[in-house]
């Protein structure tokens, strides 16, 4: 049943009660309370029918897509990279990925995760300094086609963690996801980094 059926469903019971007041006797006054108070309950019930029944399609997110073969080299930081501060190193990460999703979709875009690690088994990772949670340490904003496909993404790395020797990587894998929502993670334009050159 939907939302407009319930709610006149309601409606017709409260105003089957009130009509039963009225035949024993309630008075103007009574009735005007009962019908504010009808007109309260309907709105309310039809707007939790509403949110609770009602759900969006599925668009966002896509299944994961495996990602071995992983190597890295040090990089200069793109200018629409952005930097926690100037010390900061860039590592340019090579993978392949092997996007075996259902139906075989090419995936718009797509969000890495991981760990990496220093030679002291401590996180590298500038969006992940205590290596606790399993967050986005980049994007891929580049569609990954079905079947297997090399991809690119950089990381931002404490100097220190890197200063230490080879970086250890460890479960890297990424979920795809839809472009308009990586947008929101896409780094720094020229015009964002300096908006004076854009005058």
């Amino acid at each position: 049943m939907g939302a407009g059926s319930i709610a006149r469903a309601i409606a017709r019971a409260v105003d089957a009660g009130e009509t039963t007041t009225g035949r024993r006797g309630a008075g103007a006054r009574a009735r005007a309370r009962a019908m504010r108070a009808r007109e309260g309950v309907v709105s309310a019930l039809a707007a939790c029918v509403l949110t609770t029944t009602h759900v969006a399609p599925a668009r966002a997110f896509s299944g994961e897509i495996a990602l071995d073969r992983v190597t890295y080299e040090e990089v200069t930081c793109p200018v629409n990279q952005y930097v926690p501060n100037a010390r900061t190193k860039c590592v340019m990460f090579t993978a392949r990925a092997k996007n075996e999703t259902k139906g075989g979709r090419m995936i718009e875009s797509a969000n890495v995760f991981g760990f990496i690690e220093d030679a002291d088994r401590e996180s590298a990772a500038t969006v992940n300094p205590d290596g606790s949670s399993r967050t986005v340490l980049s994007a891929i904003d580049a569609p990954i086609p079905r079947g297997e496909s090399e991809v690119k993404f950089v990381v931002t790395v404490f100097p220190e963690a890197l200063a230490k020797g080879p970086l250890t990587l460890k479960g890297f894998k990424a979920v795809g996801s839809v472009a308009d929502i990586d947008k929101r993670f896409k780094p720094f334009d020229a015009c964002e980094v300096d908006p004076d050159s854009c005058l």
